[in-house]
């Protein structure tokens, strides 16, 4: 393999993985997917305690 085609493959994968990355952050990781908690719900959450198991 010649060193312009190693540097290709590297490169190719970083951007694919660089990518995903992205990706993965847009459909599971954005503020969009993030709930709105205030500081009441927290402490109604907190109060109400452990649920039953």
């Amino acid at each position: 393999m010649t060193r312009g085609g190693l540097r290709g493959e590297l490169t190719l994968a970083i951007v694919f993985k660089v990518a995903a990355i992205f990706l993965l952050y847009v459909f599971f990781f954005s503020p969009s997917h993030r709930s709105h908690v205030t500081p009441a719900d927290m402490a109604a959450a907190l109060t109400r305690g452990a649920p039953p198991h």
